[in-house]
């Protein structure tokens, strides 16, 4: 016994120190490994710490050649091709824009992250390796987030202090916070999921940070376009605004006692000017080609109080290009520095500095070098040849110009690829209404821009679930659609947000029913139940149609969305055509070769019309192979639009006729379009033809 027990113990003793050697053999091999991440760390840094240097002093070299040859070019050029205002005795007196020292000073911030926005102190990048950097918020310290060189709030209101040492002093820097409970921010990004506290809105897009239990005040600033959504700092949440320059919204809550807590906004100070380019983006600011944009004021004496004007890349972390430089007292607009030209394709900002360097105002822009033009060869809204058809969008560009899709959207859509132009043909159906394209110089960073195609798309659906497929020609709708218990709507599709300013749906425009448009969605339900008590319901041996009138920029545009057919037999075909205001639909029924216009035979309908109105229909009319289609047929028309005493209402009525017809025999199509029937034109503006 005694022995086993000693030989149990030589084994467990035996055990113990092989597993205390292996622990050591492992610490050993993990002490080994991170001397060698850390040796490797040092060197990987040395190495980027080169680069940067290298970067740096070959785009300084850039910058001196381009303002050396800005200066050669602007001495060479004669007096009398230099621009109006501008001689070389006023340049060589114009001071040189001393750029002053700005001192390092902290701002607020936010970002989102999965849904939760982070509220944190940014310090400048220049102060992240000062020695004893530290943050404190009203007396506090606060903690260090991961992402870099920014701090987490603890609170919303107080004083935030920055100290550090310079040169063995010690510094710092102060903010004051919240002084009216509530923290503002210009939102920016491709995605709007980052900010920057301002003073004061202007217009753009905002978050505010406000106590749980305020209320947005819906009188003052409109309904929102998406609900309140979580902050960091406890018992805050944070509303979105959207303010248009010249609009009479406004950023106002209610507090939990009901008092009305308006936030005051200011007249934008400044403005971007140069090559504008078209684009669709929302909310990340401007899209300009060829140069960079200038800055020009919008008031009198814009200068006086703004000391810095920096400029620079767009997002956070190291190494972003920026370059501070002070206004010129004179005139309204101001140059960017010499090295923005240099630096080509990017997402940049601007942001404009008091003498105390607070922040007063910023702006966005975005620039690519080589593009020169964007144009979209825009047909009407509503189809003009009864579906929509592909659109043409060319980009007029320098020969090393890339454009690429941003994602798989691109399989509808073709390329034709010349020198300096793009022709992108963009499918008829609404997923391509809106598609989104990298371009810029062939190695240079590429910028994000938006296509958008102007198409309205309409179905009918249940009036609380929006239709899963979207159509673009006449829907067929019975008398039960409308009845009181139907929950049926006809839903519309717009564009974009805040596309349309009115939008009415009837039978008449003088008749037709307001739907209310809100300004953070882009699709529209009108219940058909409302329209049960029209006359139109007791008229069931007329075909008759429902249409829709959108009013945008005090024009109006006009389409045939449905047809609610009559009763006396089945629709074998329908088509509409159009004469500038007059709208028409033809219906093809089997019967014995009647044709009526709105209810009457259309020799009578059509009796004050002109002769030569007259002339071309019956020329369609006469036509032997049409005569002999329409001898087994019954036509019903129904036109609006101007009046039958006009050319319009009687070539609208051929052409729907027509149309119709050559969807009944393909056969006759040549001989239609040959003798000029059955077109419609294009046009390239709102309005209807």
């Amino acid at each position: 016994m005694g022995t086993a027990g000693e030989m149990l113990l030589l084994i467990l003793s035996a055990a113990i120190a092989t597993g205390v050697i292996a622990y050591i053999i492992i610490r050993r091999r993990v002490e080994e490994e991170h001397q060698r991440c850390k040796a490797e760390e040092a060197q990987w840094k040395a190495e980027e710490e080169r680069q940067r240097r290298e970067t740096e002093e070959a785009q300084k070299k850039v910058e001196e050649e381009y303002e050396s040859q800005e200066e050669r070019r602007r001495r060479q050029v004669p007096p009398d091709h230099r621009p109006p205002g501008r001689s070389t005795e006023s340049d060589e007196k114009q001071p040189a824009r001393e750029v002053k020292p700005r001192r390092p000073k902290p701002e607020i911030v936010c970002w989102q992250r999965e849904r939760r926005w982070i509220l944190a102190v940014e310090v400048p990048e220049n102060l992240w390796e000062e020695p004893e950097l530290v943050v404190h918020q009203n007396a506090l310290p606060l903690v260090q987030d991961e992402h870099e060189g920014h701090w987490r709030l603890d609170q919303v209101c107080g004083q935030i202090t920055v100290h550090w040492n310079e040169d063995e002093a010690p510094q710092e820097a102060k903010i004051t916070l919240g002084e009216e409970n509530y923290l503002l921010f210009k939102l920016s990004g491709q995605d709007q999921k980052q900010g920057r506290g301002v003073k004061s809105p202007s217009s753009g897009s905002y978050l505010v940070v406000v106590p749980e239990s305020w209320e947005r005040d819906e009188k003052l600033s409109g309904s929102p376009r998406a609900s309140p959504e979580p902050v960091s700092v406890e018992g805050y949440q944070g509303h979105f605004f959207d303010l248009e320059k010249g609009g009479d919204k406004r950023i106002a809550f209610r507090t939990s006692e009901g008092k009305s807590t308006p936030i005051e906004s200011k007249t934008a100070r400044f403005e971007l000017v140069g090559t504008q380019l078209s684009d669709a983006s929302e909310r990340i600011g401007p899209l300009f080609g060829k140069s960079p944009p200038r800055i020009r004021a919008l008031h009198d004496r814009p200068w006086t109080d703004i000391g810095t004007i920096v400029v620079g890349e767009e997002g956070s972390g190291r190494g972003r290009w920026r370059k501070s430089f002070s206004p010129a007292q004179e005139g309204r607009e101001q140059n960017l520095p010499a090295e923005a030209a240099p630096r080509k394709d990017g997402w940049y900002f601007l942001r404009f500095y008091d003498t105390n360097d607070d922040l007063v105002e910023s702006l966005d822009f975005r620039f690519i070098s080589a593009l020169r033009e964007i144009r979209i060869l825009q047909p009407s809204p509503f189809p003009s040849e009864g579906k929509h058809g592909p659109v043409c969008v060319e980009f007029v560009h320098e020969s090393d110009c890339v454009i690429q899709p941003t994602d798989a959207l691109a399989r509808g859509v073709q390329t034709e690829r010349m020198n300096n132009k793009t022709h992108k043909i963009i499918s008829p159906e609404p997923i391509y209404d809106e598609t989104r394209w990298y371009v810029g110089s062939k190695d240079k960073s590429q910028v994000c821009i938006t296509v958008l195609i102007e198409r309205l798309w309409w179905a009918v659906s249940s009036e609380n679930n929006p239709p899963s497929e979207w159509k673009d020609e006449l829907l067929t709708l019975t008398y039960d659609d409308f009845v009181p218990t139907s929950r049926k709507a006809l839903w519309l599709r717009l564009p974009k947000r805040r596309w349309a300013d009115r939008v009415q749906v009837g039978f008449e425009q003088s008749r037709a029913q307001s739907c209310p448009v809100k300004i953070a969605e882009k699709t529209i339900a009108k219940p058909l139940r409302h329209f049960g008590d029209y006359q139109e319901m007791t008229e069931r041996d007329r075909d008759h149609l429902l249409s829709i009138w959108i009013e945008r920029d005090s024009e109006f545009v006009e389409g045939i969305v449905a047809i609610i057919p009559a009763s006396k037999g089945p629709i074998l075909y329908f088509e509409h055509g159009k004469k500038k205001t007059a709208i028409a639909t033809a219906v093809l029924r089997k019967g014995t070769g009647a044709i009526i216009a709105n209810g009457q035979p259309i020799e009578v309908y059509f009796e004050k019309a002109p002769l030569r109105a007259k002339q071309f229909l019956w020329r369609l009319l006469e036509l032997s192979d049409v005569s002999k289609a329409l001898a087994q047929m019954e036509v019903s028309i129904e036109v609006k639009g101007s009046n039958p005493g006009t050319v319009q209402q009687v070539k609208a009525s051929a052409h729907a006729l027509a149309r119709a017809l050559m969807r009944y025999n393909s056969q006759l199509r040549p001989l239609l379009r040959r003798e000029g029937f059955g077109r419609t034109k294009v046009v390239k503006t709102f309005g209807v033809q």
